[in-house]
């Protein structure tokens, strides 16, 4: 161990406290924050008594469950590799503060800055490794990126207009859905560059993508006549589409081969540590 590297029973500890906060944050955003039950309204398990608008709800649900509850959950996990769960919360962060921001809404901004700061204090803890060897181009990701922008910045500017006009009806915890969605649109955006550039985080940060982009279309397909849904039939397809070429690409050999550079990596950390 380095002169440098902290005592082990400290790192153990700032360890537990990683991992508990973590958790505690990943179902504050499953639960309170309504990740879980806003994706459920796509499978109809909700009050059939009123019209919900399944894509507005969904757009938030993924945001709120693969990205924020999923990367506190990876933190809680594999706090000695925490920087995908680190990425996954960054990029969330970002994409609600630009949300806030570009829609005219103020009322995400504060869940940014509480991500943000998370993220940050999560970072302190665990004291994640980015490896400048990790930083590397994956072709296949960099087309599906570059194709993703022509589907998602449409859908994020629709999302934007909406949220500036300040008509929306669906609320939760005093924040208006559009602003969200057009979050949801900028986080799969970034995180498909991600993808595209940063090795480490291609475990987590493809399903994220692939589930994000998969629900937004099928719930725009079921049911295109209700408020989020604002890209058209032929979009919803190709969203779909989209998010499967991202969960299949780089399988087989390279990807067992990704899995076990990672895992040899996150083996060299703990020992040093």
């Amino acid at each position: 161990m380095s002169a440098t590297a902290a005592p082990r029973p400290l790192v153990l500890r700032r360890r537990r406290i990683a991992r508990a906060l973590a958790w505690v944050l990943c179902l504050v955003a499953a639960v309170p924050y309504f990740g879980i039950q806003d994706l459920v309204t796509l499978f109809g398990w909700v009050d059939q008594r009123w019209e919900w608008p399944i894509s507005l709800d969904v757009s938030w649900g993924v945001l709120f469950t693969f990205l924020l509850a999923g990367g506190y959950a990876w933190i809680g996990v594999r706090p000695h590799d925490s920087a995908p769960g680190l990425a996954a919360l960054g990029i969330a962060g970002i994409a609600l503060a630009a949300g806030a921001a570009a829609g005219g809404q103020p009322e995400p901004l504060p869940i940014a800055v509480v991500v943000l700061a998370s993220a940050a204090g999560l970072a302190l803890l665990t004291r994640p490794a980015w490896g400048g060897a990790d930083w590397r181009i994956s072709w296949p990701y960099l087309v599906l990126a570059v194709l993703g922008a022509v589907l998602w910045l449409p859908y994020t500017a629709s999302a934007l207009a909406q949220s500036r006009l300040g008509t929306g009806t669906e609320i939760t915890n005093g924040v208006d859905h559009w602003p969200v969605q057009a979050a949801a649109g900028m986080a799969i955006l970034l995180a498909s560059a991600a993808l595209a550039v940063w090795r480490p985080g291609r475990p987590l940060l493809r399903v994220a993508v692939s589930f994000s982009a998969g629900l937004i279309g099928v719930a725009a397909l079921a049911y295109p006549d209700r408020d989020g849904a604002t890209e058209g039939d032929l979009w919803a397809i190709a969203a779909v589409l989209w998010g499967l070429a991202v969960s299949t690409v780089q399988t087989g050999v390279r990807r067992g081969r990704d899995v076990r550079d990672l895992e040899h990596a996150s083996r060299q950390q703990e020992t040093v540590s």
